[in-house]
């Protein structure tokens, strides 16, 4: 790959041939990672009190096992362990700046929109909705009645919505490569590194995920009805709770195992193959692989 370039195909192509040639410490990961997910959701289903506990810990889990990836990306699956524990907390220390970044800047971009929208072709419904009130199950059916009869203006504010998060996560998008490679955390000391590349890393990343989430979605969907529930409805989700126990265990298990093994690991390896071609000769020194 040549510096500050974003070739699509060979990147994709990257990341694809870092899953297969390490497909057996991607299925390690994957499985320690789903482990340690189910471990989570059993304490959750056991004491819903400790829901916010747990939902941080999960959050740590995904970061160290997303930093395990990367490591293995930029230095070999042979640096993982003695690098897993620091890079994972430098992982997860990035993506809650960026996450905190994108939390504030998406709160006003949802504000813009729903004013546009709700002073435009929503405006119809504003009275409907102020005298629902409280009434969630009011609003939810107004709501649903909103999208059935008014789709296009939707789509188009979901379609501005996305192409918003999807390129400012692009621009930060070798903020965990950096990261790990750098031995602190690095977040918006690489928006500049991504300067006219953010429509490359784009594609590149729409090539390669779409298709892997797509692939994940249907796999747990179908493992979803195997057990007898579907994923997609709470009410099913809760009433495997109490009907199929061991079977919504399994389900975690498998679904993690699932999104860890096909979707984190080709992420991790494509943010690592486009960190090496735009990192500038000015970024921070590569700590030595075998630093801890």
């Amino acid at each position: 790959m040549a510096a500050g370039a974003v070739p699509v195909k060979e990147s994709v192509g990257a990341a694809l041939r870092f899953v297969r040639e390490n497909w057996r410490f991607v299925v390690t990961v994957a499985g320690i990672f789903a482990a340690a997910s189910t471990l989570l959701a059993l304490i959750t289903l056991s004491q819903p009190a400790l829901g916010i506990v747990t939902m941080v810990a999960n959050g740590i889990v995904q970061a160290v096992c997303y930093g395990a990836f990367t490591t293995a990306a930029l230095f070999g699956a042979g640096q993982v362990r003695a690098r897993v524990a620091l890079d994972g907390w430098r992982v997860w220390s990035s993506m809650v700046i960026v996450g905190f970044f994108m939390f504030i800047i998406m709160f006003v971009v949802f504000m813009v929109v729903g004013m546009v929208l709700f002073t435009g072709p929503l405006a119809s419904y504003i009275g409907d909705l102020q005298s629902a009130g409280s009434d969630q199950q009011r609003v939810v059916e107004i709501l649903t009645r909103i999208g059935q009869e008014q789709p296009g203006p939707l789509l188009l504010a979901m379609l501005f919505v996305g192409v918003i998060w999807l390129a400012l996560t692009s621009r930060l998008y070798l903020a965990e490569p950096a990261s790990v490679e750098a031995g602190r955390t690095l977040t918006f000391e690489t928006w500049k590194w991504t300067q006219g590349a953010v429509l490359g890393i784009s594609w590149a990343r729409l090539m390669l995920l779409i298709p892997a989430y797509i692939l994940m979605f249907a796999l747990t969907t179908l493992l979803g009805r195997l057990f007898g529930f579907d994923m997609l409805d709470a009410g099913s989700l809760q009433a495997a709770v109490r009907a199929n126990p061991v079977g919504l265990i399994v389900f975690e298990f498998v679904s993690s195992f699932i999104v860890s093994a096909l979707f984190v690991s080709l992420e991790a390896g494509l943010s690592a193959y486009l960190y090496r071609g735009l990192k500038p000769a000015s970024a921070p020194t590569a700590t030595p692989p075998s630093a801890v």
